[in-house]
Parts: structure tokens; sequence; C-alpha cells
């Protein structure tokens, strides 16, 4: 990646559609620390390995943005970014790469999955909601966020991203960038 990339143009776009995600994890991790103070704490842990992980990650892809803001899946980069100045300096290896990755993937996941149990005791509306507002935020990223993101090449999210755009494109229809 290149140092002299612009800074991130949608940032009000990603910080519309980050937010709630951060009020829902918050809201969660509320629900959590009621339900099950073992459960809370793993989930708590799983965001600052996330957090860890992908500072590692923006150190390796050499993320214009680490340092500033930075748009990253679940507003995660929020404080990697600033993190993964930390790391700078630290050689990069890409079998440390796709350990760090599998596991921030791997916690992520678990963000992702670890409330559903939990949602499902609460009510089937819950999980519905829940599942609702996740997909709407998936789908919302990779469309709107990740397509003029500065590590869209080399990042998965990235380049899931870009090849769902060519798949529309072929297909006539042609998402607005």
């Amino acid at each position: 990646m290149e140092d002299n990339c612009v800074p991130y143009r949608r940032r009000a776009l990603y910080l519309l559609l980050t937010l709630p995600m951060i009020v829902l994890y918050a809201v969660i991790a509320a629900y959590l620390w009621r339900a099950s103070l073992t459960f809370f704490i793993v989930y708590l842990v799983l965001f600052v390995v996330v957090a860890f992980a992908q500072s590692y990650v923006c150190v390796y892809l050499r993320c214009p943005y680490v340092g500033r803001f930075a748009p990253c899946v679940g507003g995660f980069c929020l404080p990697s970014s600033q993190i993964a100045r930390w790391f700078k300096n630290v050689r990069r290896s890409e079998g440390i790469y796709n350990v760090v990755v599998t596991i921030a993937f791997a916690a992520f996941l678990g963000i992702i999955l670890l409330p559903i149990y939990f949602l499902a005791l609460r009510g089937v509306v819950y999980l519905l909601a829940y599942l609702g507002i996740v997909l709407l935020y998936a789908i919302g990223f990779l469309g709107w966020i990740c397509p003029v993101c500065g590590t869209r090449h080399v990042c998965p999210g990235g380049q899931a991203s870009t090849q769902l755009i060519e798949v529309f494109r072929r297909k006539g229809v042609s998402p607005k960038e």
C-alpha cells in the first residue's frame, strides 16, 4: 500500500453505518453482563483480540490509514489504527500474518455469533432483529464502504466487495460509487 493515499472520503457514511453497530455491541454487552458474567468477559476479550490482531494486519498490509481514520468493518479500526502505530517497526511475516488474520476472523465471528444463543433465549424477535441488523450492516459495508477503501485490493472484505460489484456490473446492475 502507498502511504500517500488520500484520506478515506466516505467517513460520514462509514460512521452512519458503524455507530449503530457500536451501540448494538454495547447493548449486547450490557445484556451479557446481566445474563452471564463469563460470557460478558469473553465478549469483551474478543473485541480486544480483534483490535490488536487488526492492528498487525494493518501494518502487514501497509494500510495507508495507520494512525488516522480507518474504515474497517465493525468499527474495529477506530482503535486498531492507533494501536497499529506501535507495530509499525515490527518485522512483517506472511506466516504470522496468516495466523493473526485467522485469529482476528475467528474473534470477529465470535463477536457476531456469541450473542445468538442469548438472543434466542430472549426471544425469536430479538434474534431476528439482531440477524437483520448484522446482515444490513454487512451489505451496506460491502456495498458502500469497501469499494473506495485504500486497501480494497488486498483486504479480504475489499476483494469480496470488488468481486460482488463486478458480478453486478456483468449482470447490468451497476452500484453507484
